[in-house]
Formats: structure tokens, C-alpha cells, sequence
């Protein structure tokens, strides 16, 4: 099995990208569906992220009881010692799912996971090839706008405290950029697909 993994600064088209590699015959998992379920069904998680806020008197959780991923993006995305901790719940999860996918496709010779926090999660070396994708900000901003909902400066607030700079694109294997059409990012990725399997299969 090639092990993919597919990062980049926030909106720049990894989703799309993942769904490329799918299209492509591979495994996929999205580790911001699985960060989602974990704030939603875990309920360990779900008590430490709630015990990480309350000393500041804010209750991130909704009425059913799971984590408000939108109180909680509010806090950290302007606090950083705050999103350090609660990276520090959230990485070793994500870390331990990504290793149970990869036992359930063991059939499959293709897999990839979509990673935005590849590097600050310490995964990078779970993987035979790092995929980045890059787009310009503005480009950024304008999808965080429209998809999320949000205003202009929380869209700027997302991308600027997930930046990926140029110490991190230098260990990606391919970088991809997405600042033109659809169907041209659509290429591009399958142009990477064909290198990976040419080079392994």
C-alpha cells in the first residue's frame, strides 16, 4: 500500500484533492471529519475539551451536548497557547484512527488522508509521500467566506494562524497549486496520482 498524504493552508483545496485520489481507486480518510466525530461522539474528548475551556467561563458545548467546533474555532483560532492544548486532546486521536485505516485497507494500493495538521500532529512520517496544496490568499479568504460563513477578518483570522510556510512545503514530495479552474486543479492532481503509482506499482 502507497501511504498519501494530502496538506496545505486552510481552503486551499484539499478536500477536492482527496476526492480526486478517491475518484482514483484509493482509500480515503479526511482527518477534519474525524476531528468532527471525535467532538462529537467521543464523549473522553468531549469532557476534555469542555474542562479546557471552563476555567474561562465559556461553555463550548452545543445543546446536545457535543463541541461547538464554532465557539471553539472563535477561542483558539486568536489564542495560541490555547489551540496548543487543544491540539494536545485532538493530535494522538487522530493519530490513532489514521493507524486503524490504514489496517482496514491493507488491500488497497493506494491510500490517502487529508491532513491539514500533518506536521504539528507529528504524522508526517506515517507516510511514503506528502501532497501540499497551495493557493493564494485571497483566493483563500473569499472560499473561507462563502463555505463557512464567516466575516472577512474571522476568514483572515483561520488562515492566518494556519499558516504553511515554506519550512513545510519543503517536505512535501509534490506541491500542487490551486488558483485557477476546477477542472485544471482536477489535472494537476491526477497528474500526481500517475507519478506515485508509476514510481511504486
Amino acid at each position: 500500500m502507497i501511504k498519501v498524504a494530502v496538506t496545505g493552508s486552510i481552503a486551499s483545496g484539499k478536500s477536492l484533492a482527496e476526492k480526486v485520489f478517491q475518484q482514483e481507486g484509493a482509500a480515503a480518510l479526511d482527518t477534519d471529519q474525524v476531528v468532527h466525530e471525535l467532538l462529537t461522539e467521543d464523549n473522553t474528548v468531549i469532557k476534555k475539551v469542555y474542562e479546557l475551556f471552563m476555567p474561562m467561563g465559556v461553555d463550548v458545548r452545543d445543546k446536545s451536548g457535543s463541541i461547538d467546533r464554532k465557539k471553539v474555532g472563535d477561542i483558539v483560532f486568536s489564542d495560541k497557547q490555547k489551540l496548543k492544548k487543544l491540539e494536545k486532546i485532538i493530535h494522538p486521536e487522530v493519530k490513532k484512527i489514521t493507524k486503524k485505516f490504514f489496517l482496514s485497507n491493507q488491500d488497497k494500493d493506494l491510500a490517502v488522508v487529508s491532513a491539514p495538521l500533518l506536521f504539528e500532529a507529528g504524522m508526517e512520517n506515517m507516510f511514503d509521500y506528502i501532497v501540499a496544496i497551495t493557493a493564494n490568499e485571497e483566493l483563500r479568504q473569499e472560499r473561507l467566506m462563502k463555505t463557512r460563513n464567516l466575516t472577512e477578518d474571522q476568514a483572515l483570522n483561520r488562515i492566518k494562524s494556519q499558516e504553511f510556510g515554506w519550512k513545510k512545503l519543503e517536505k512535501a514530495d509534490f506541491i500542487i497549486e490551486n488558483n485557477g479552474s476546477v477542472e485544471e486543479f482536477r489535472m494537476k492532481v491526477k497528474n500526481v496520482i500517475n507519478k506515485i503509482k508509476s514510481r511504486v506499482l
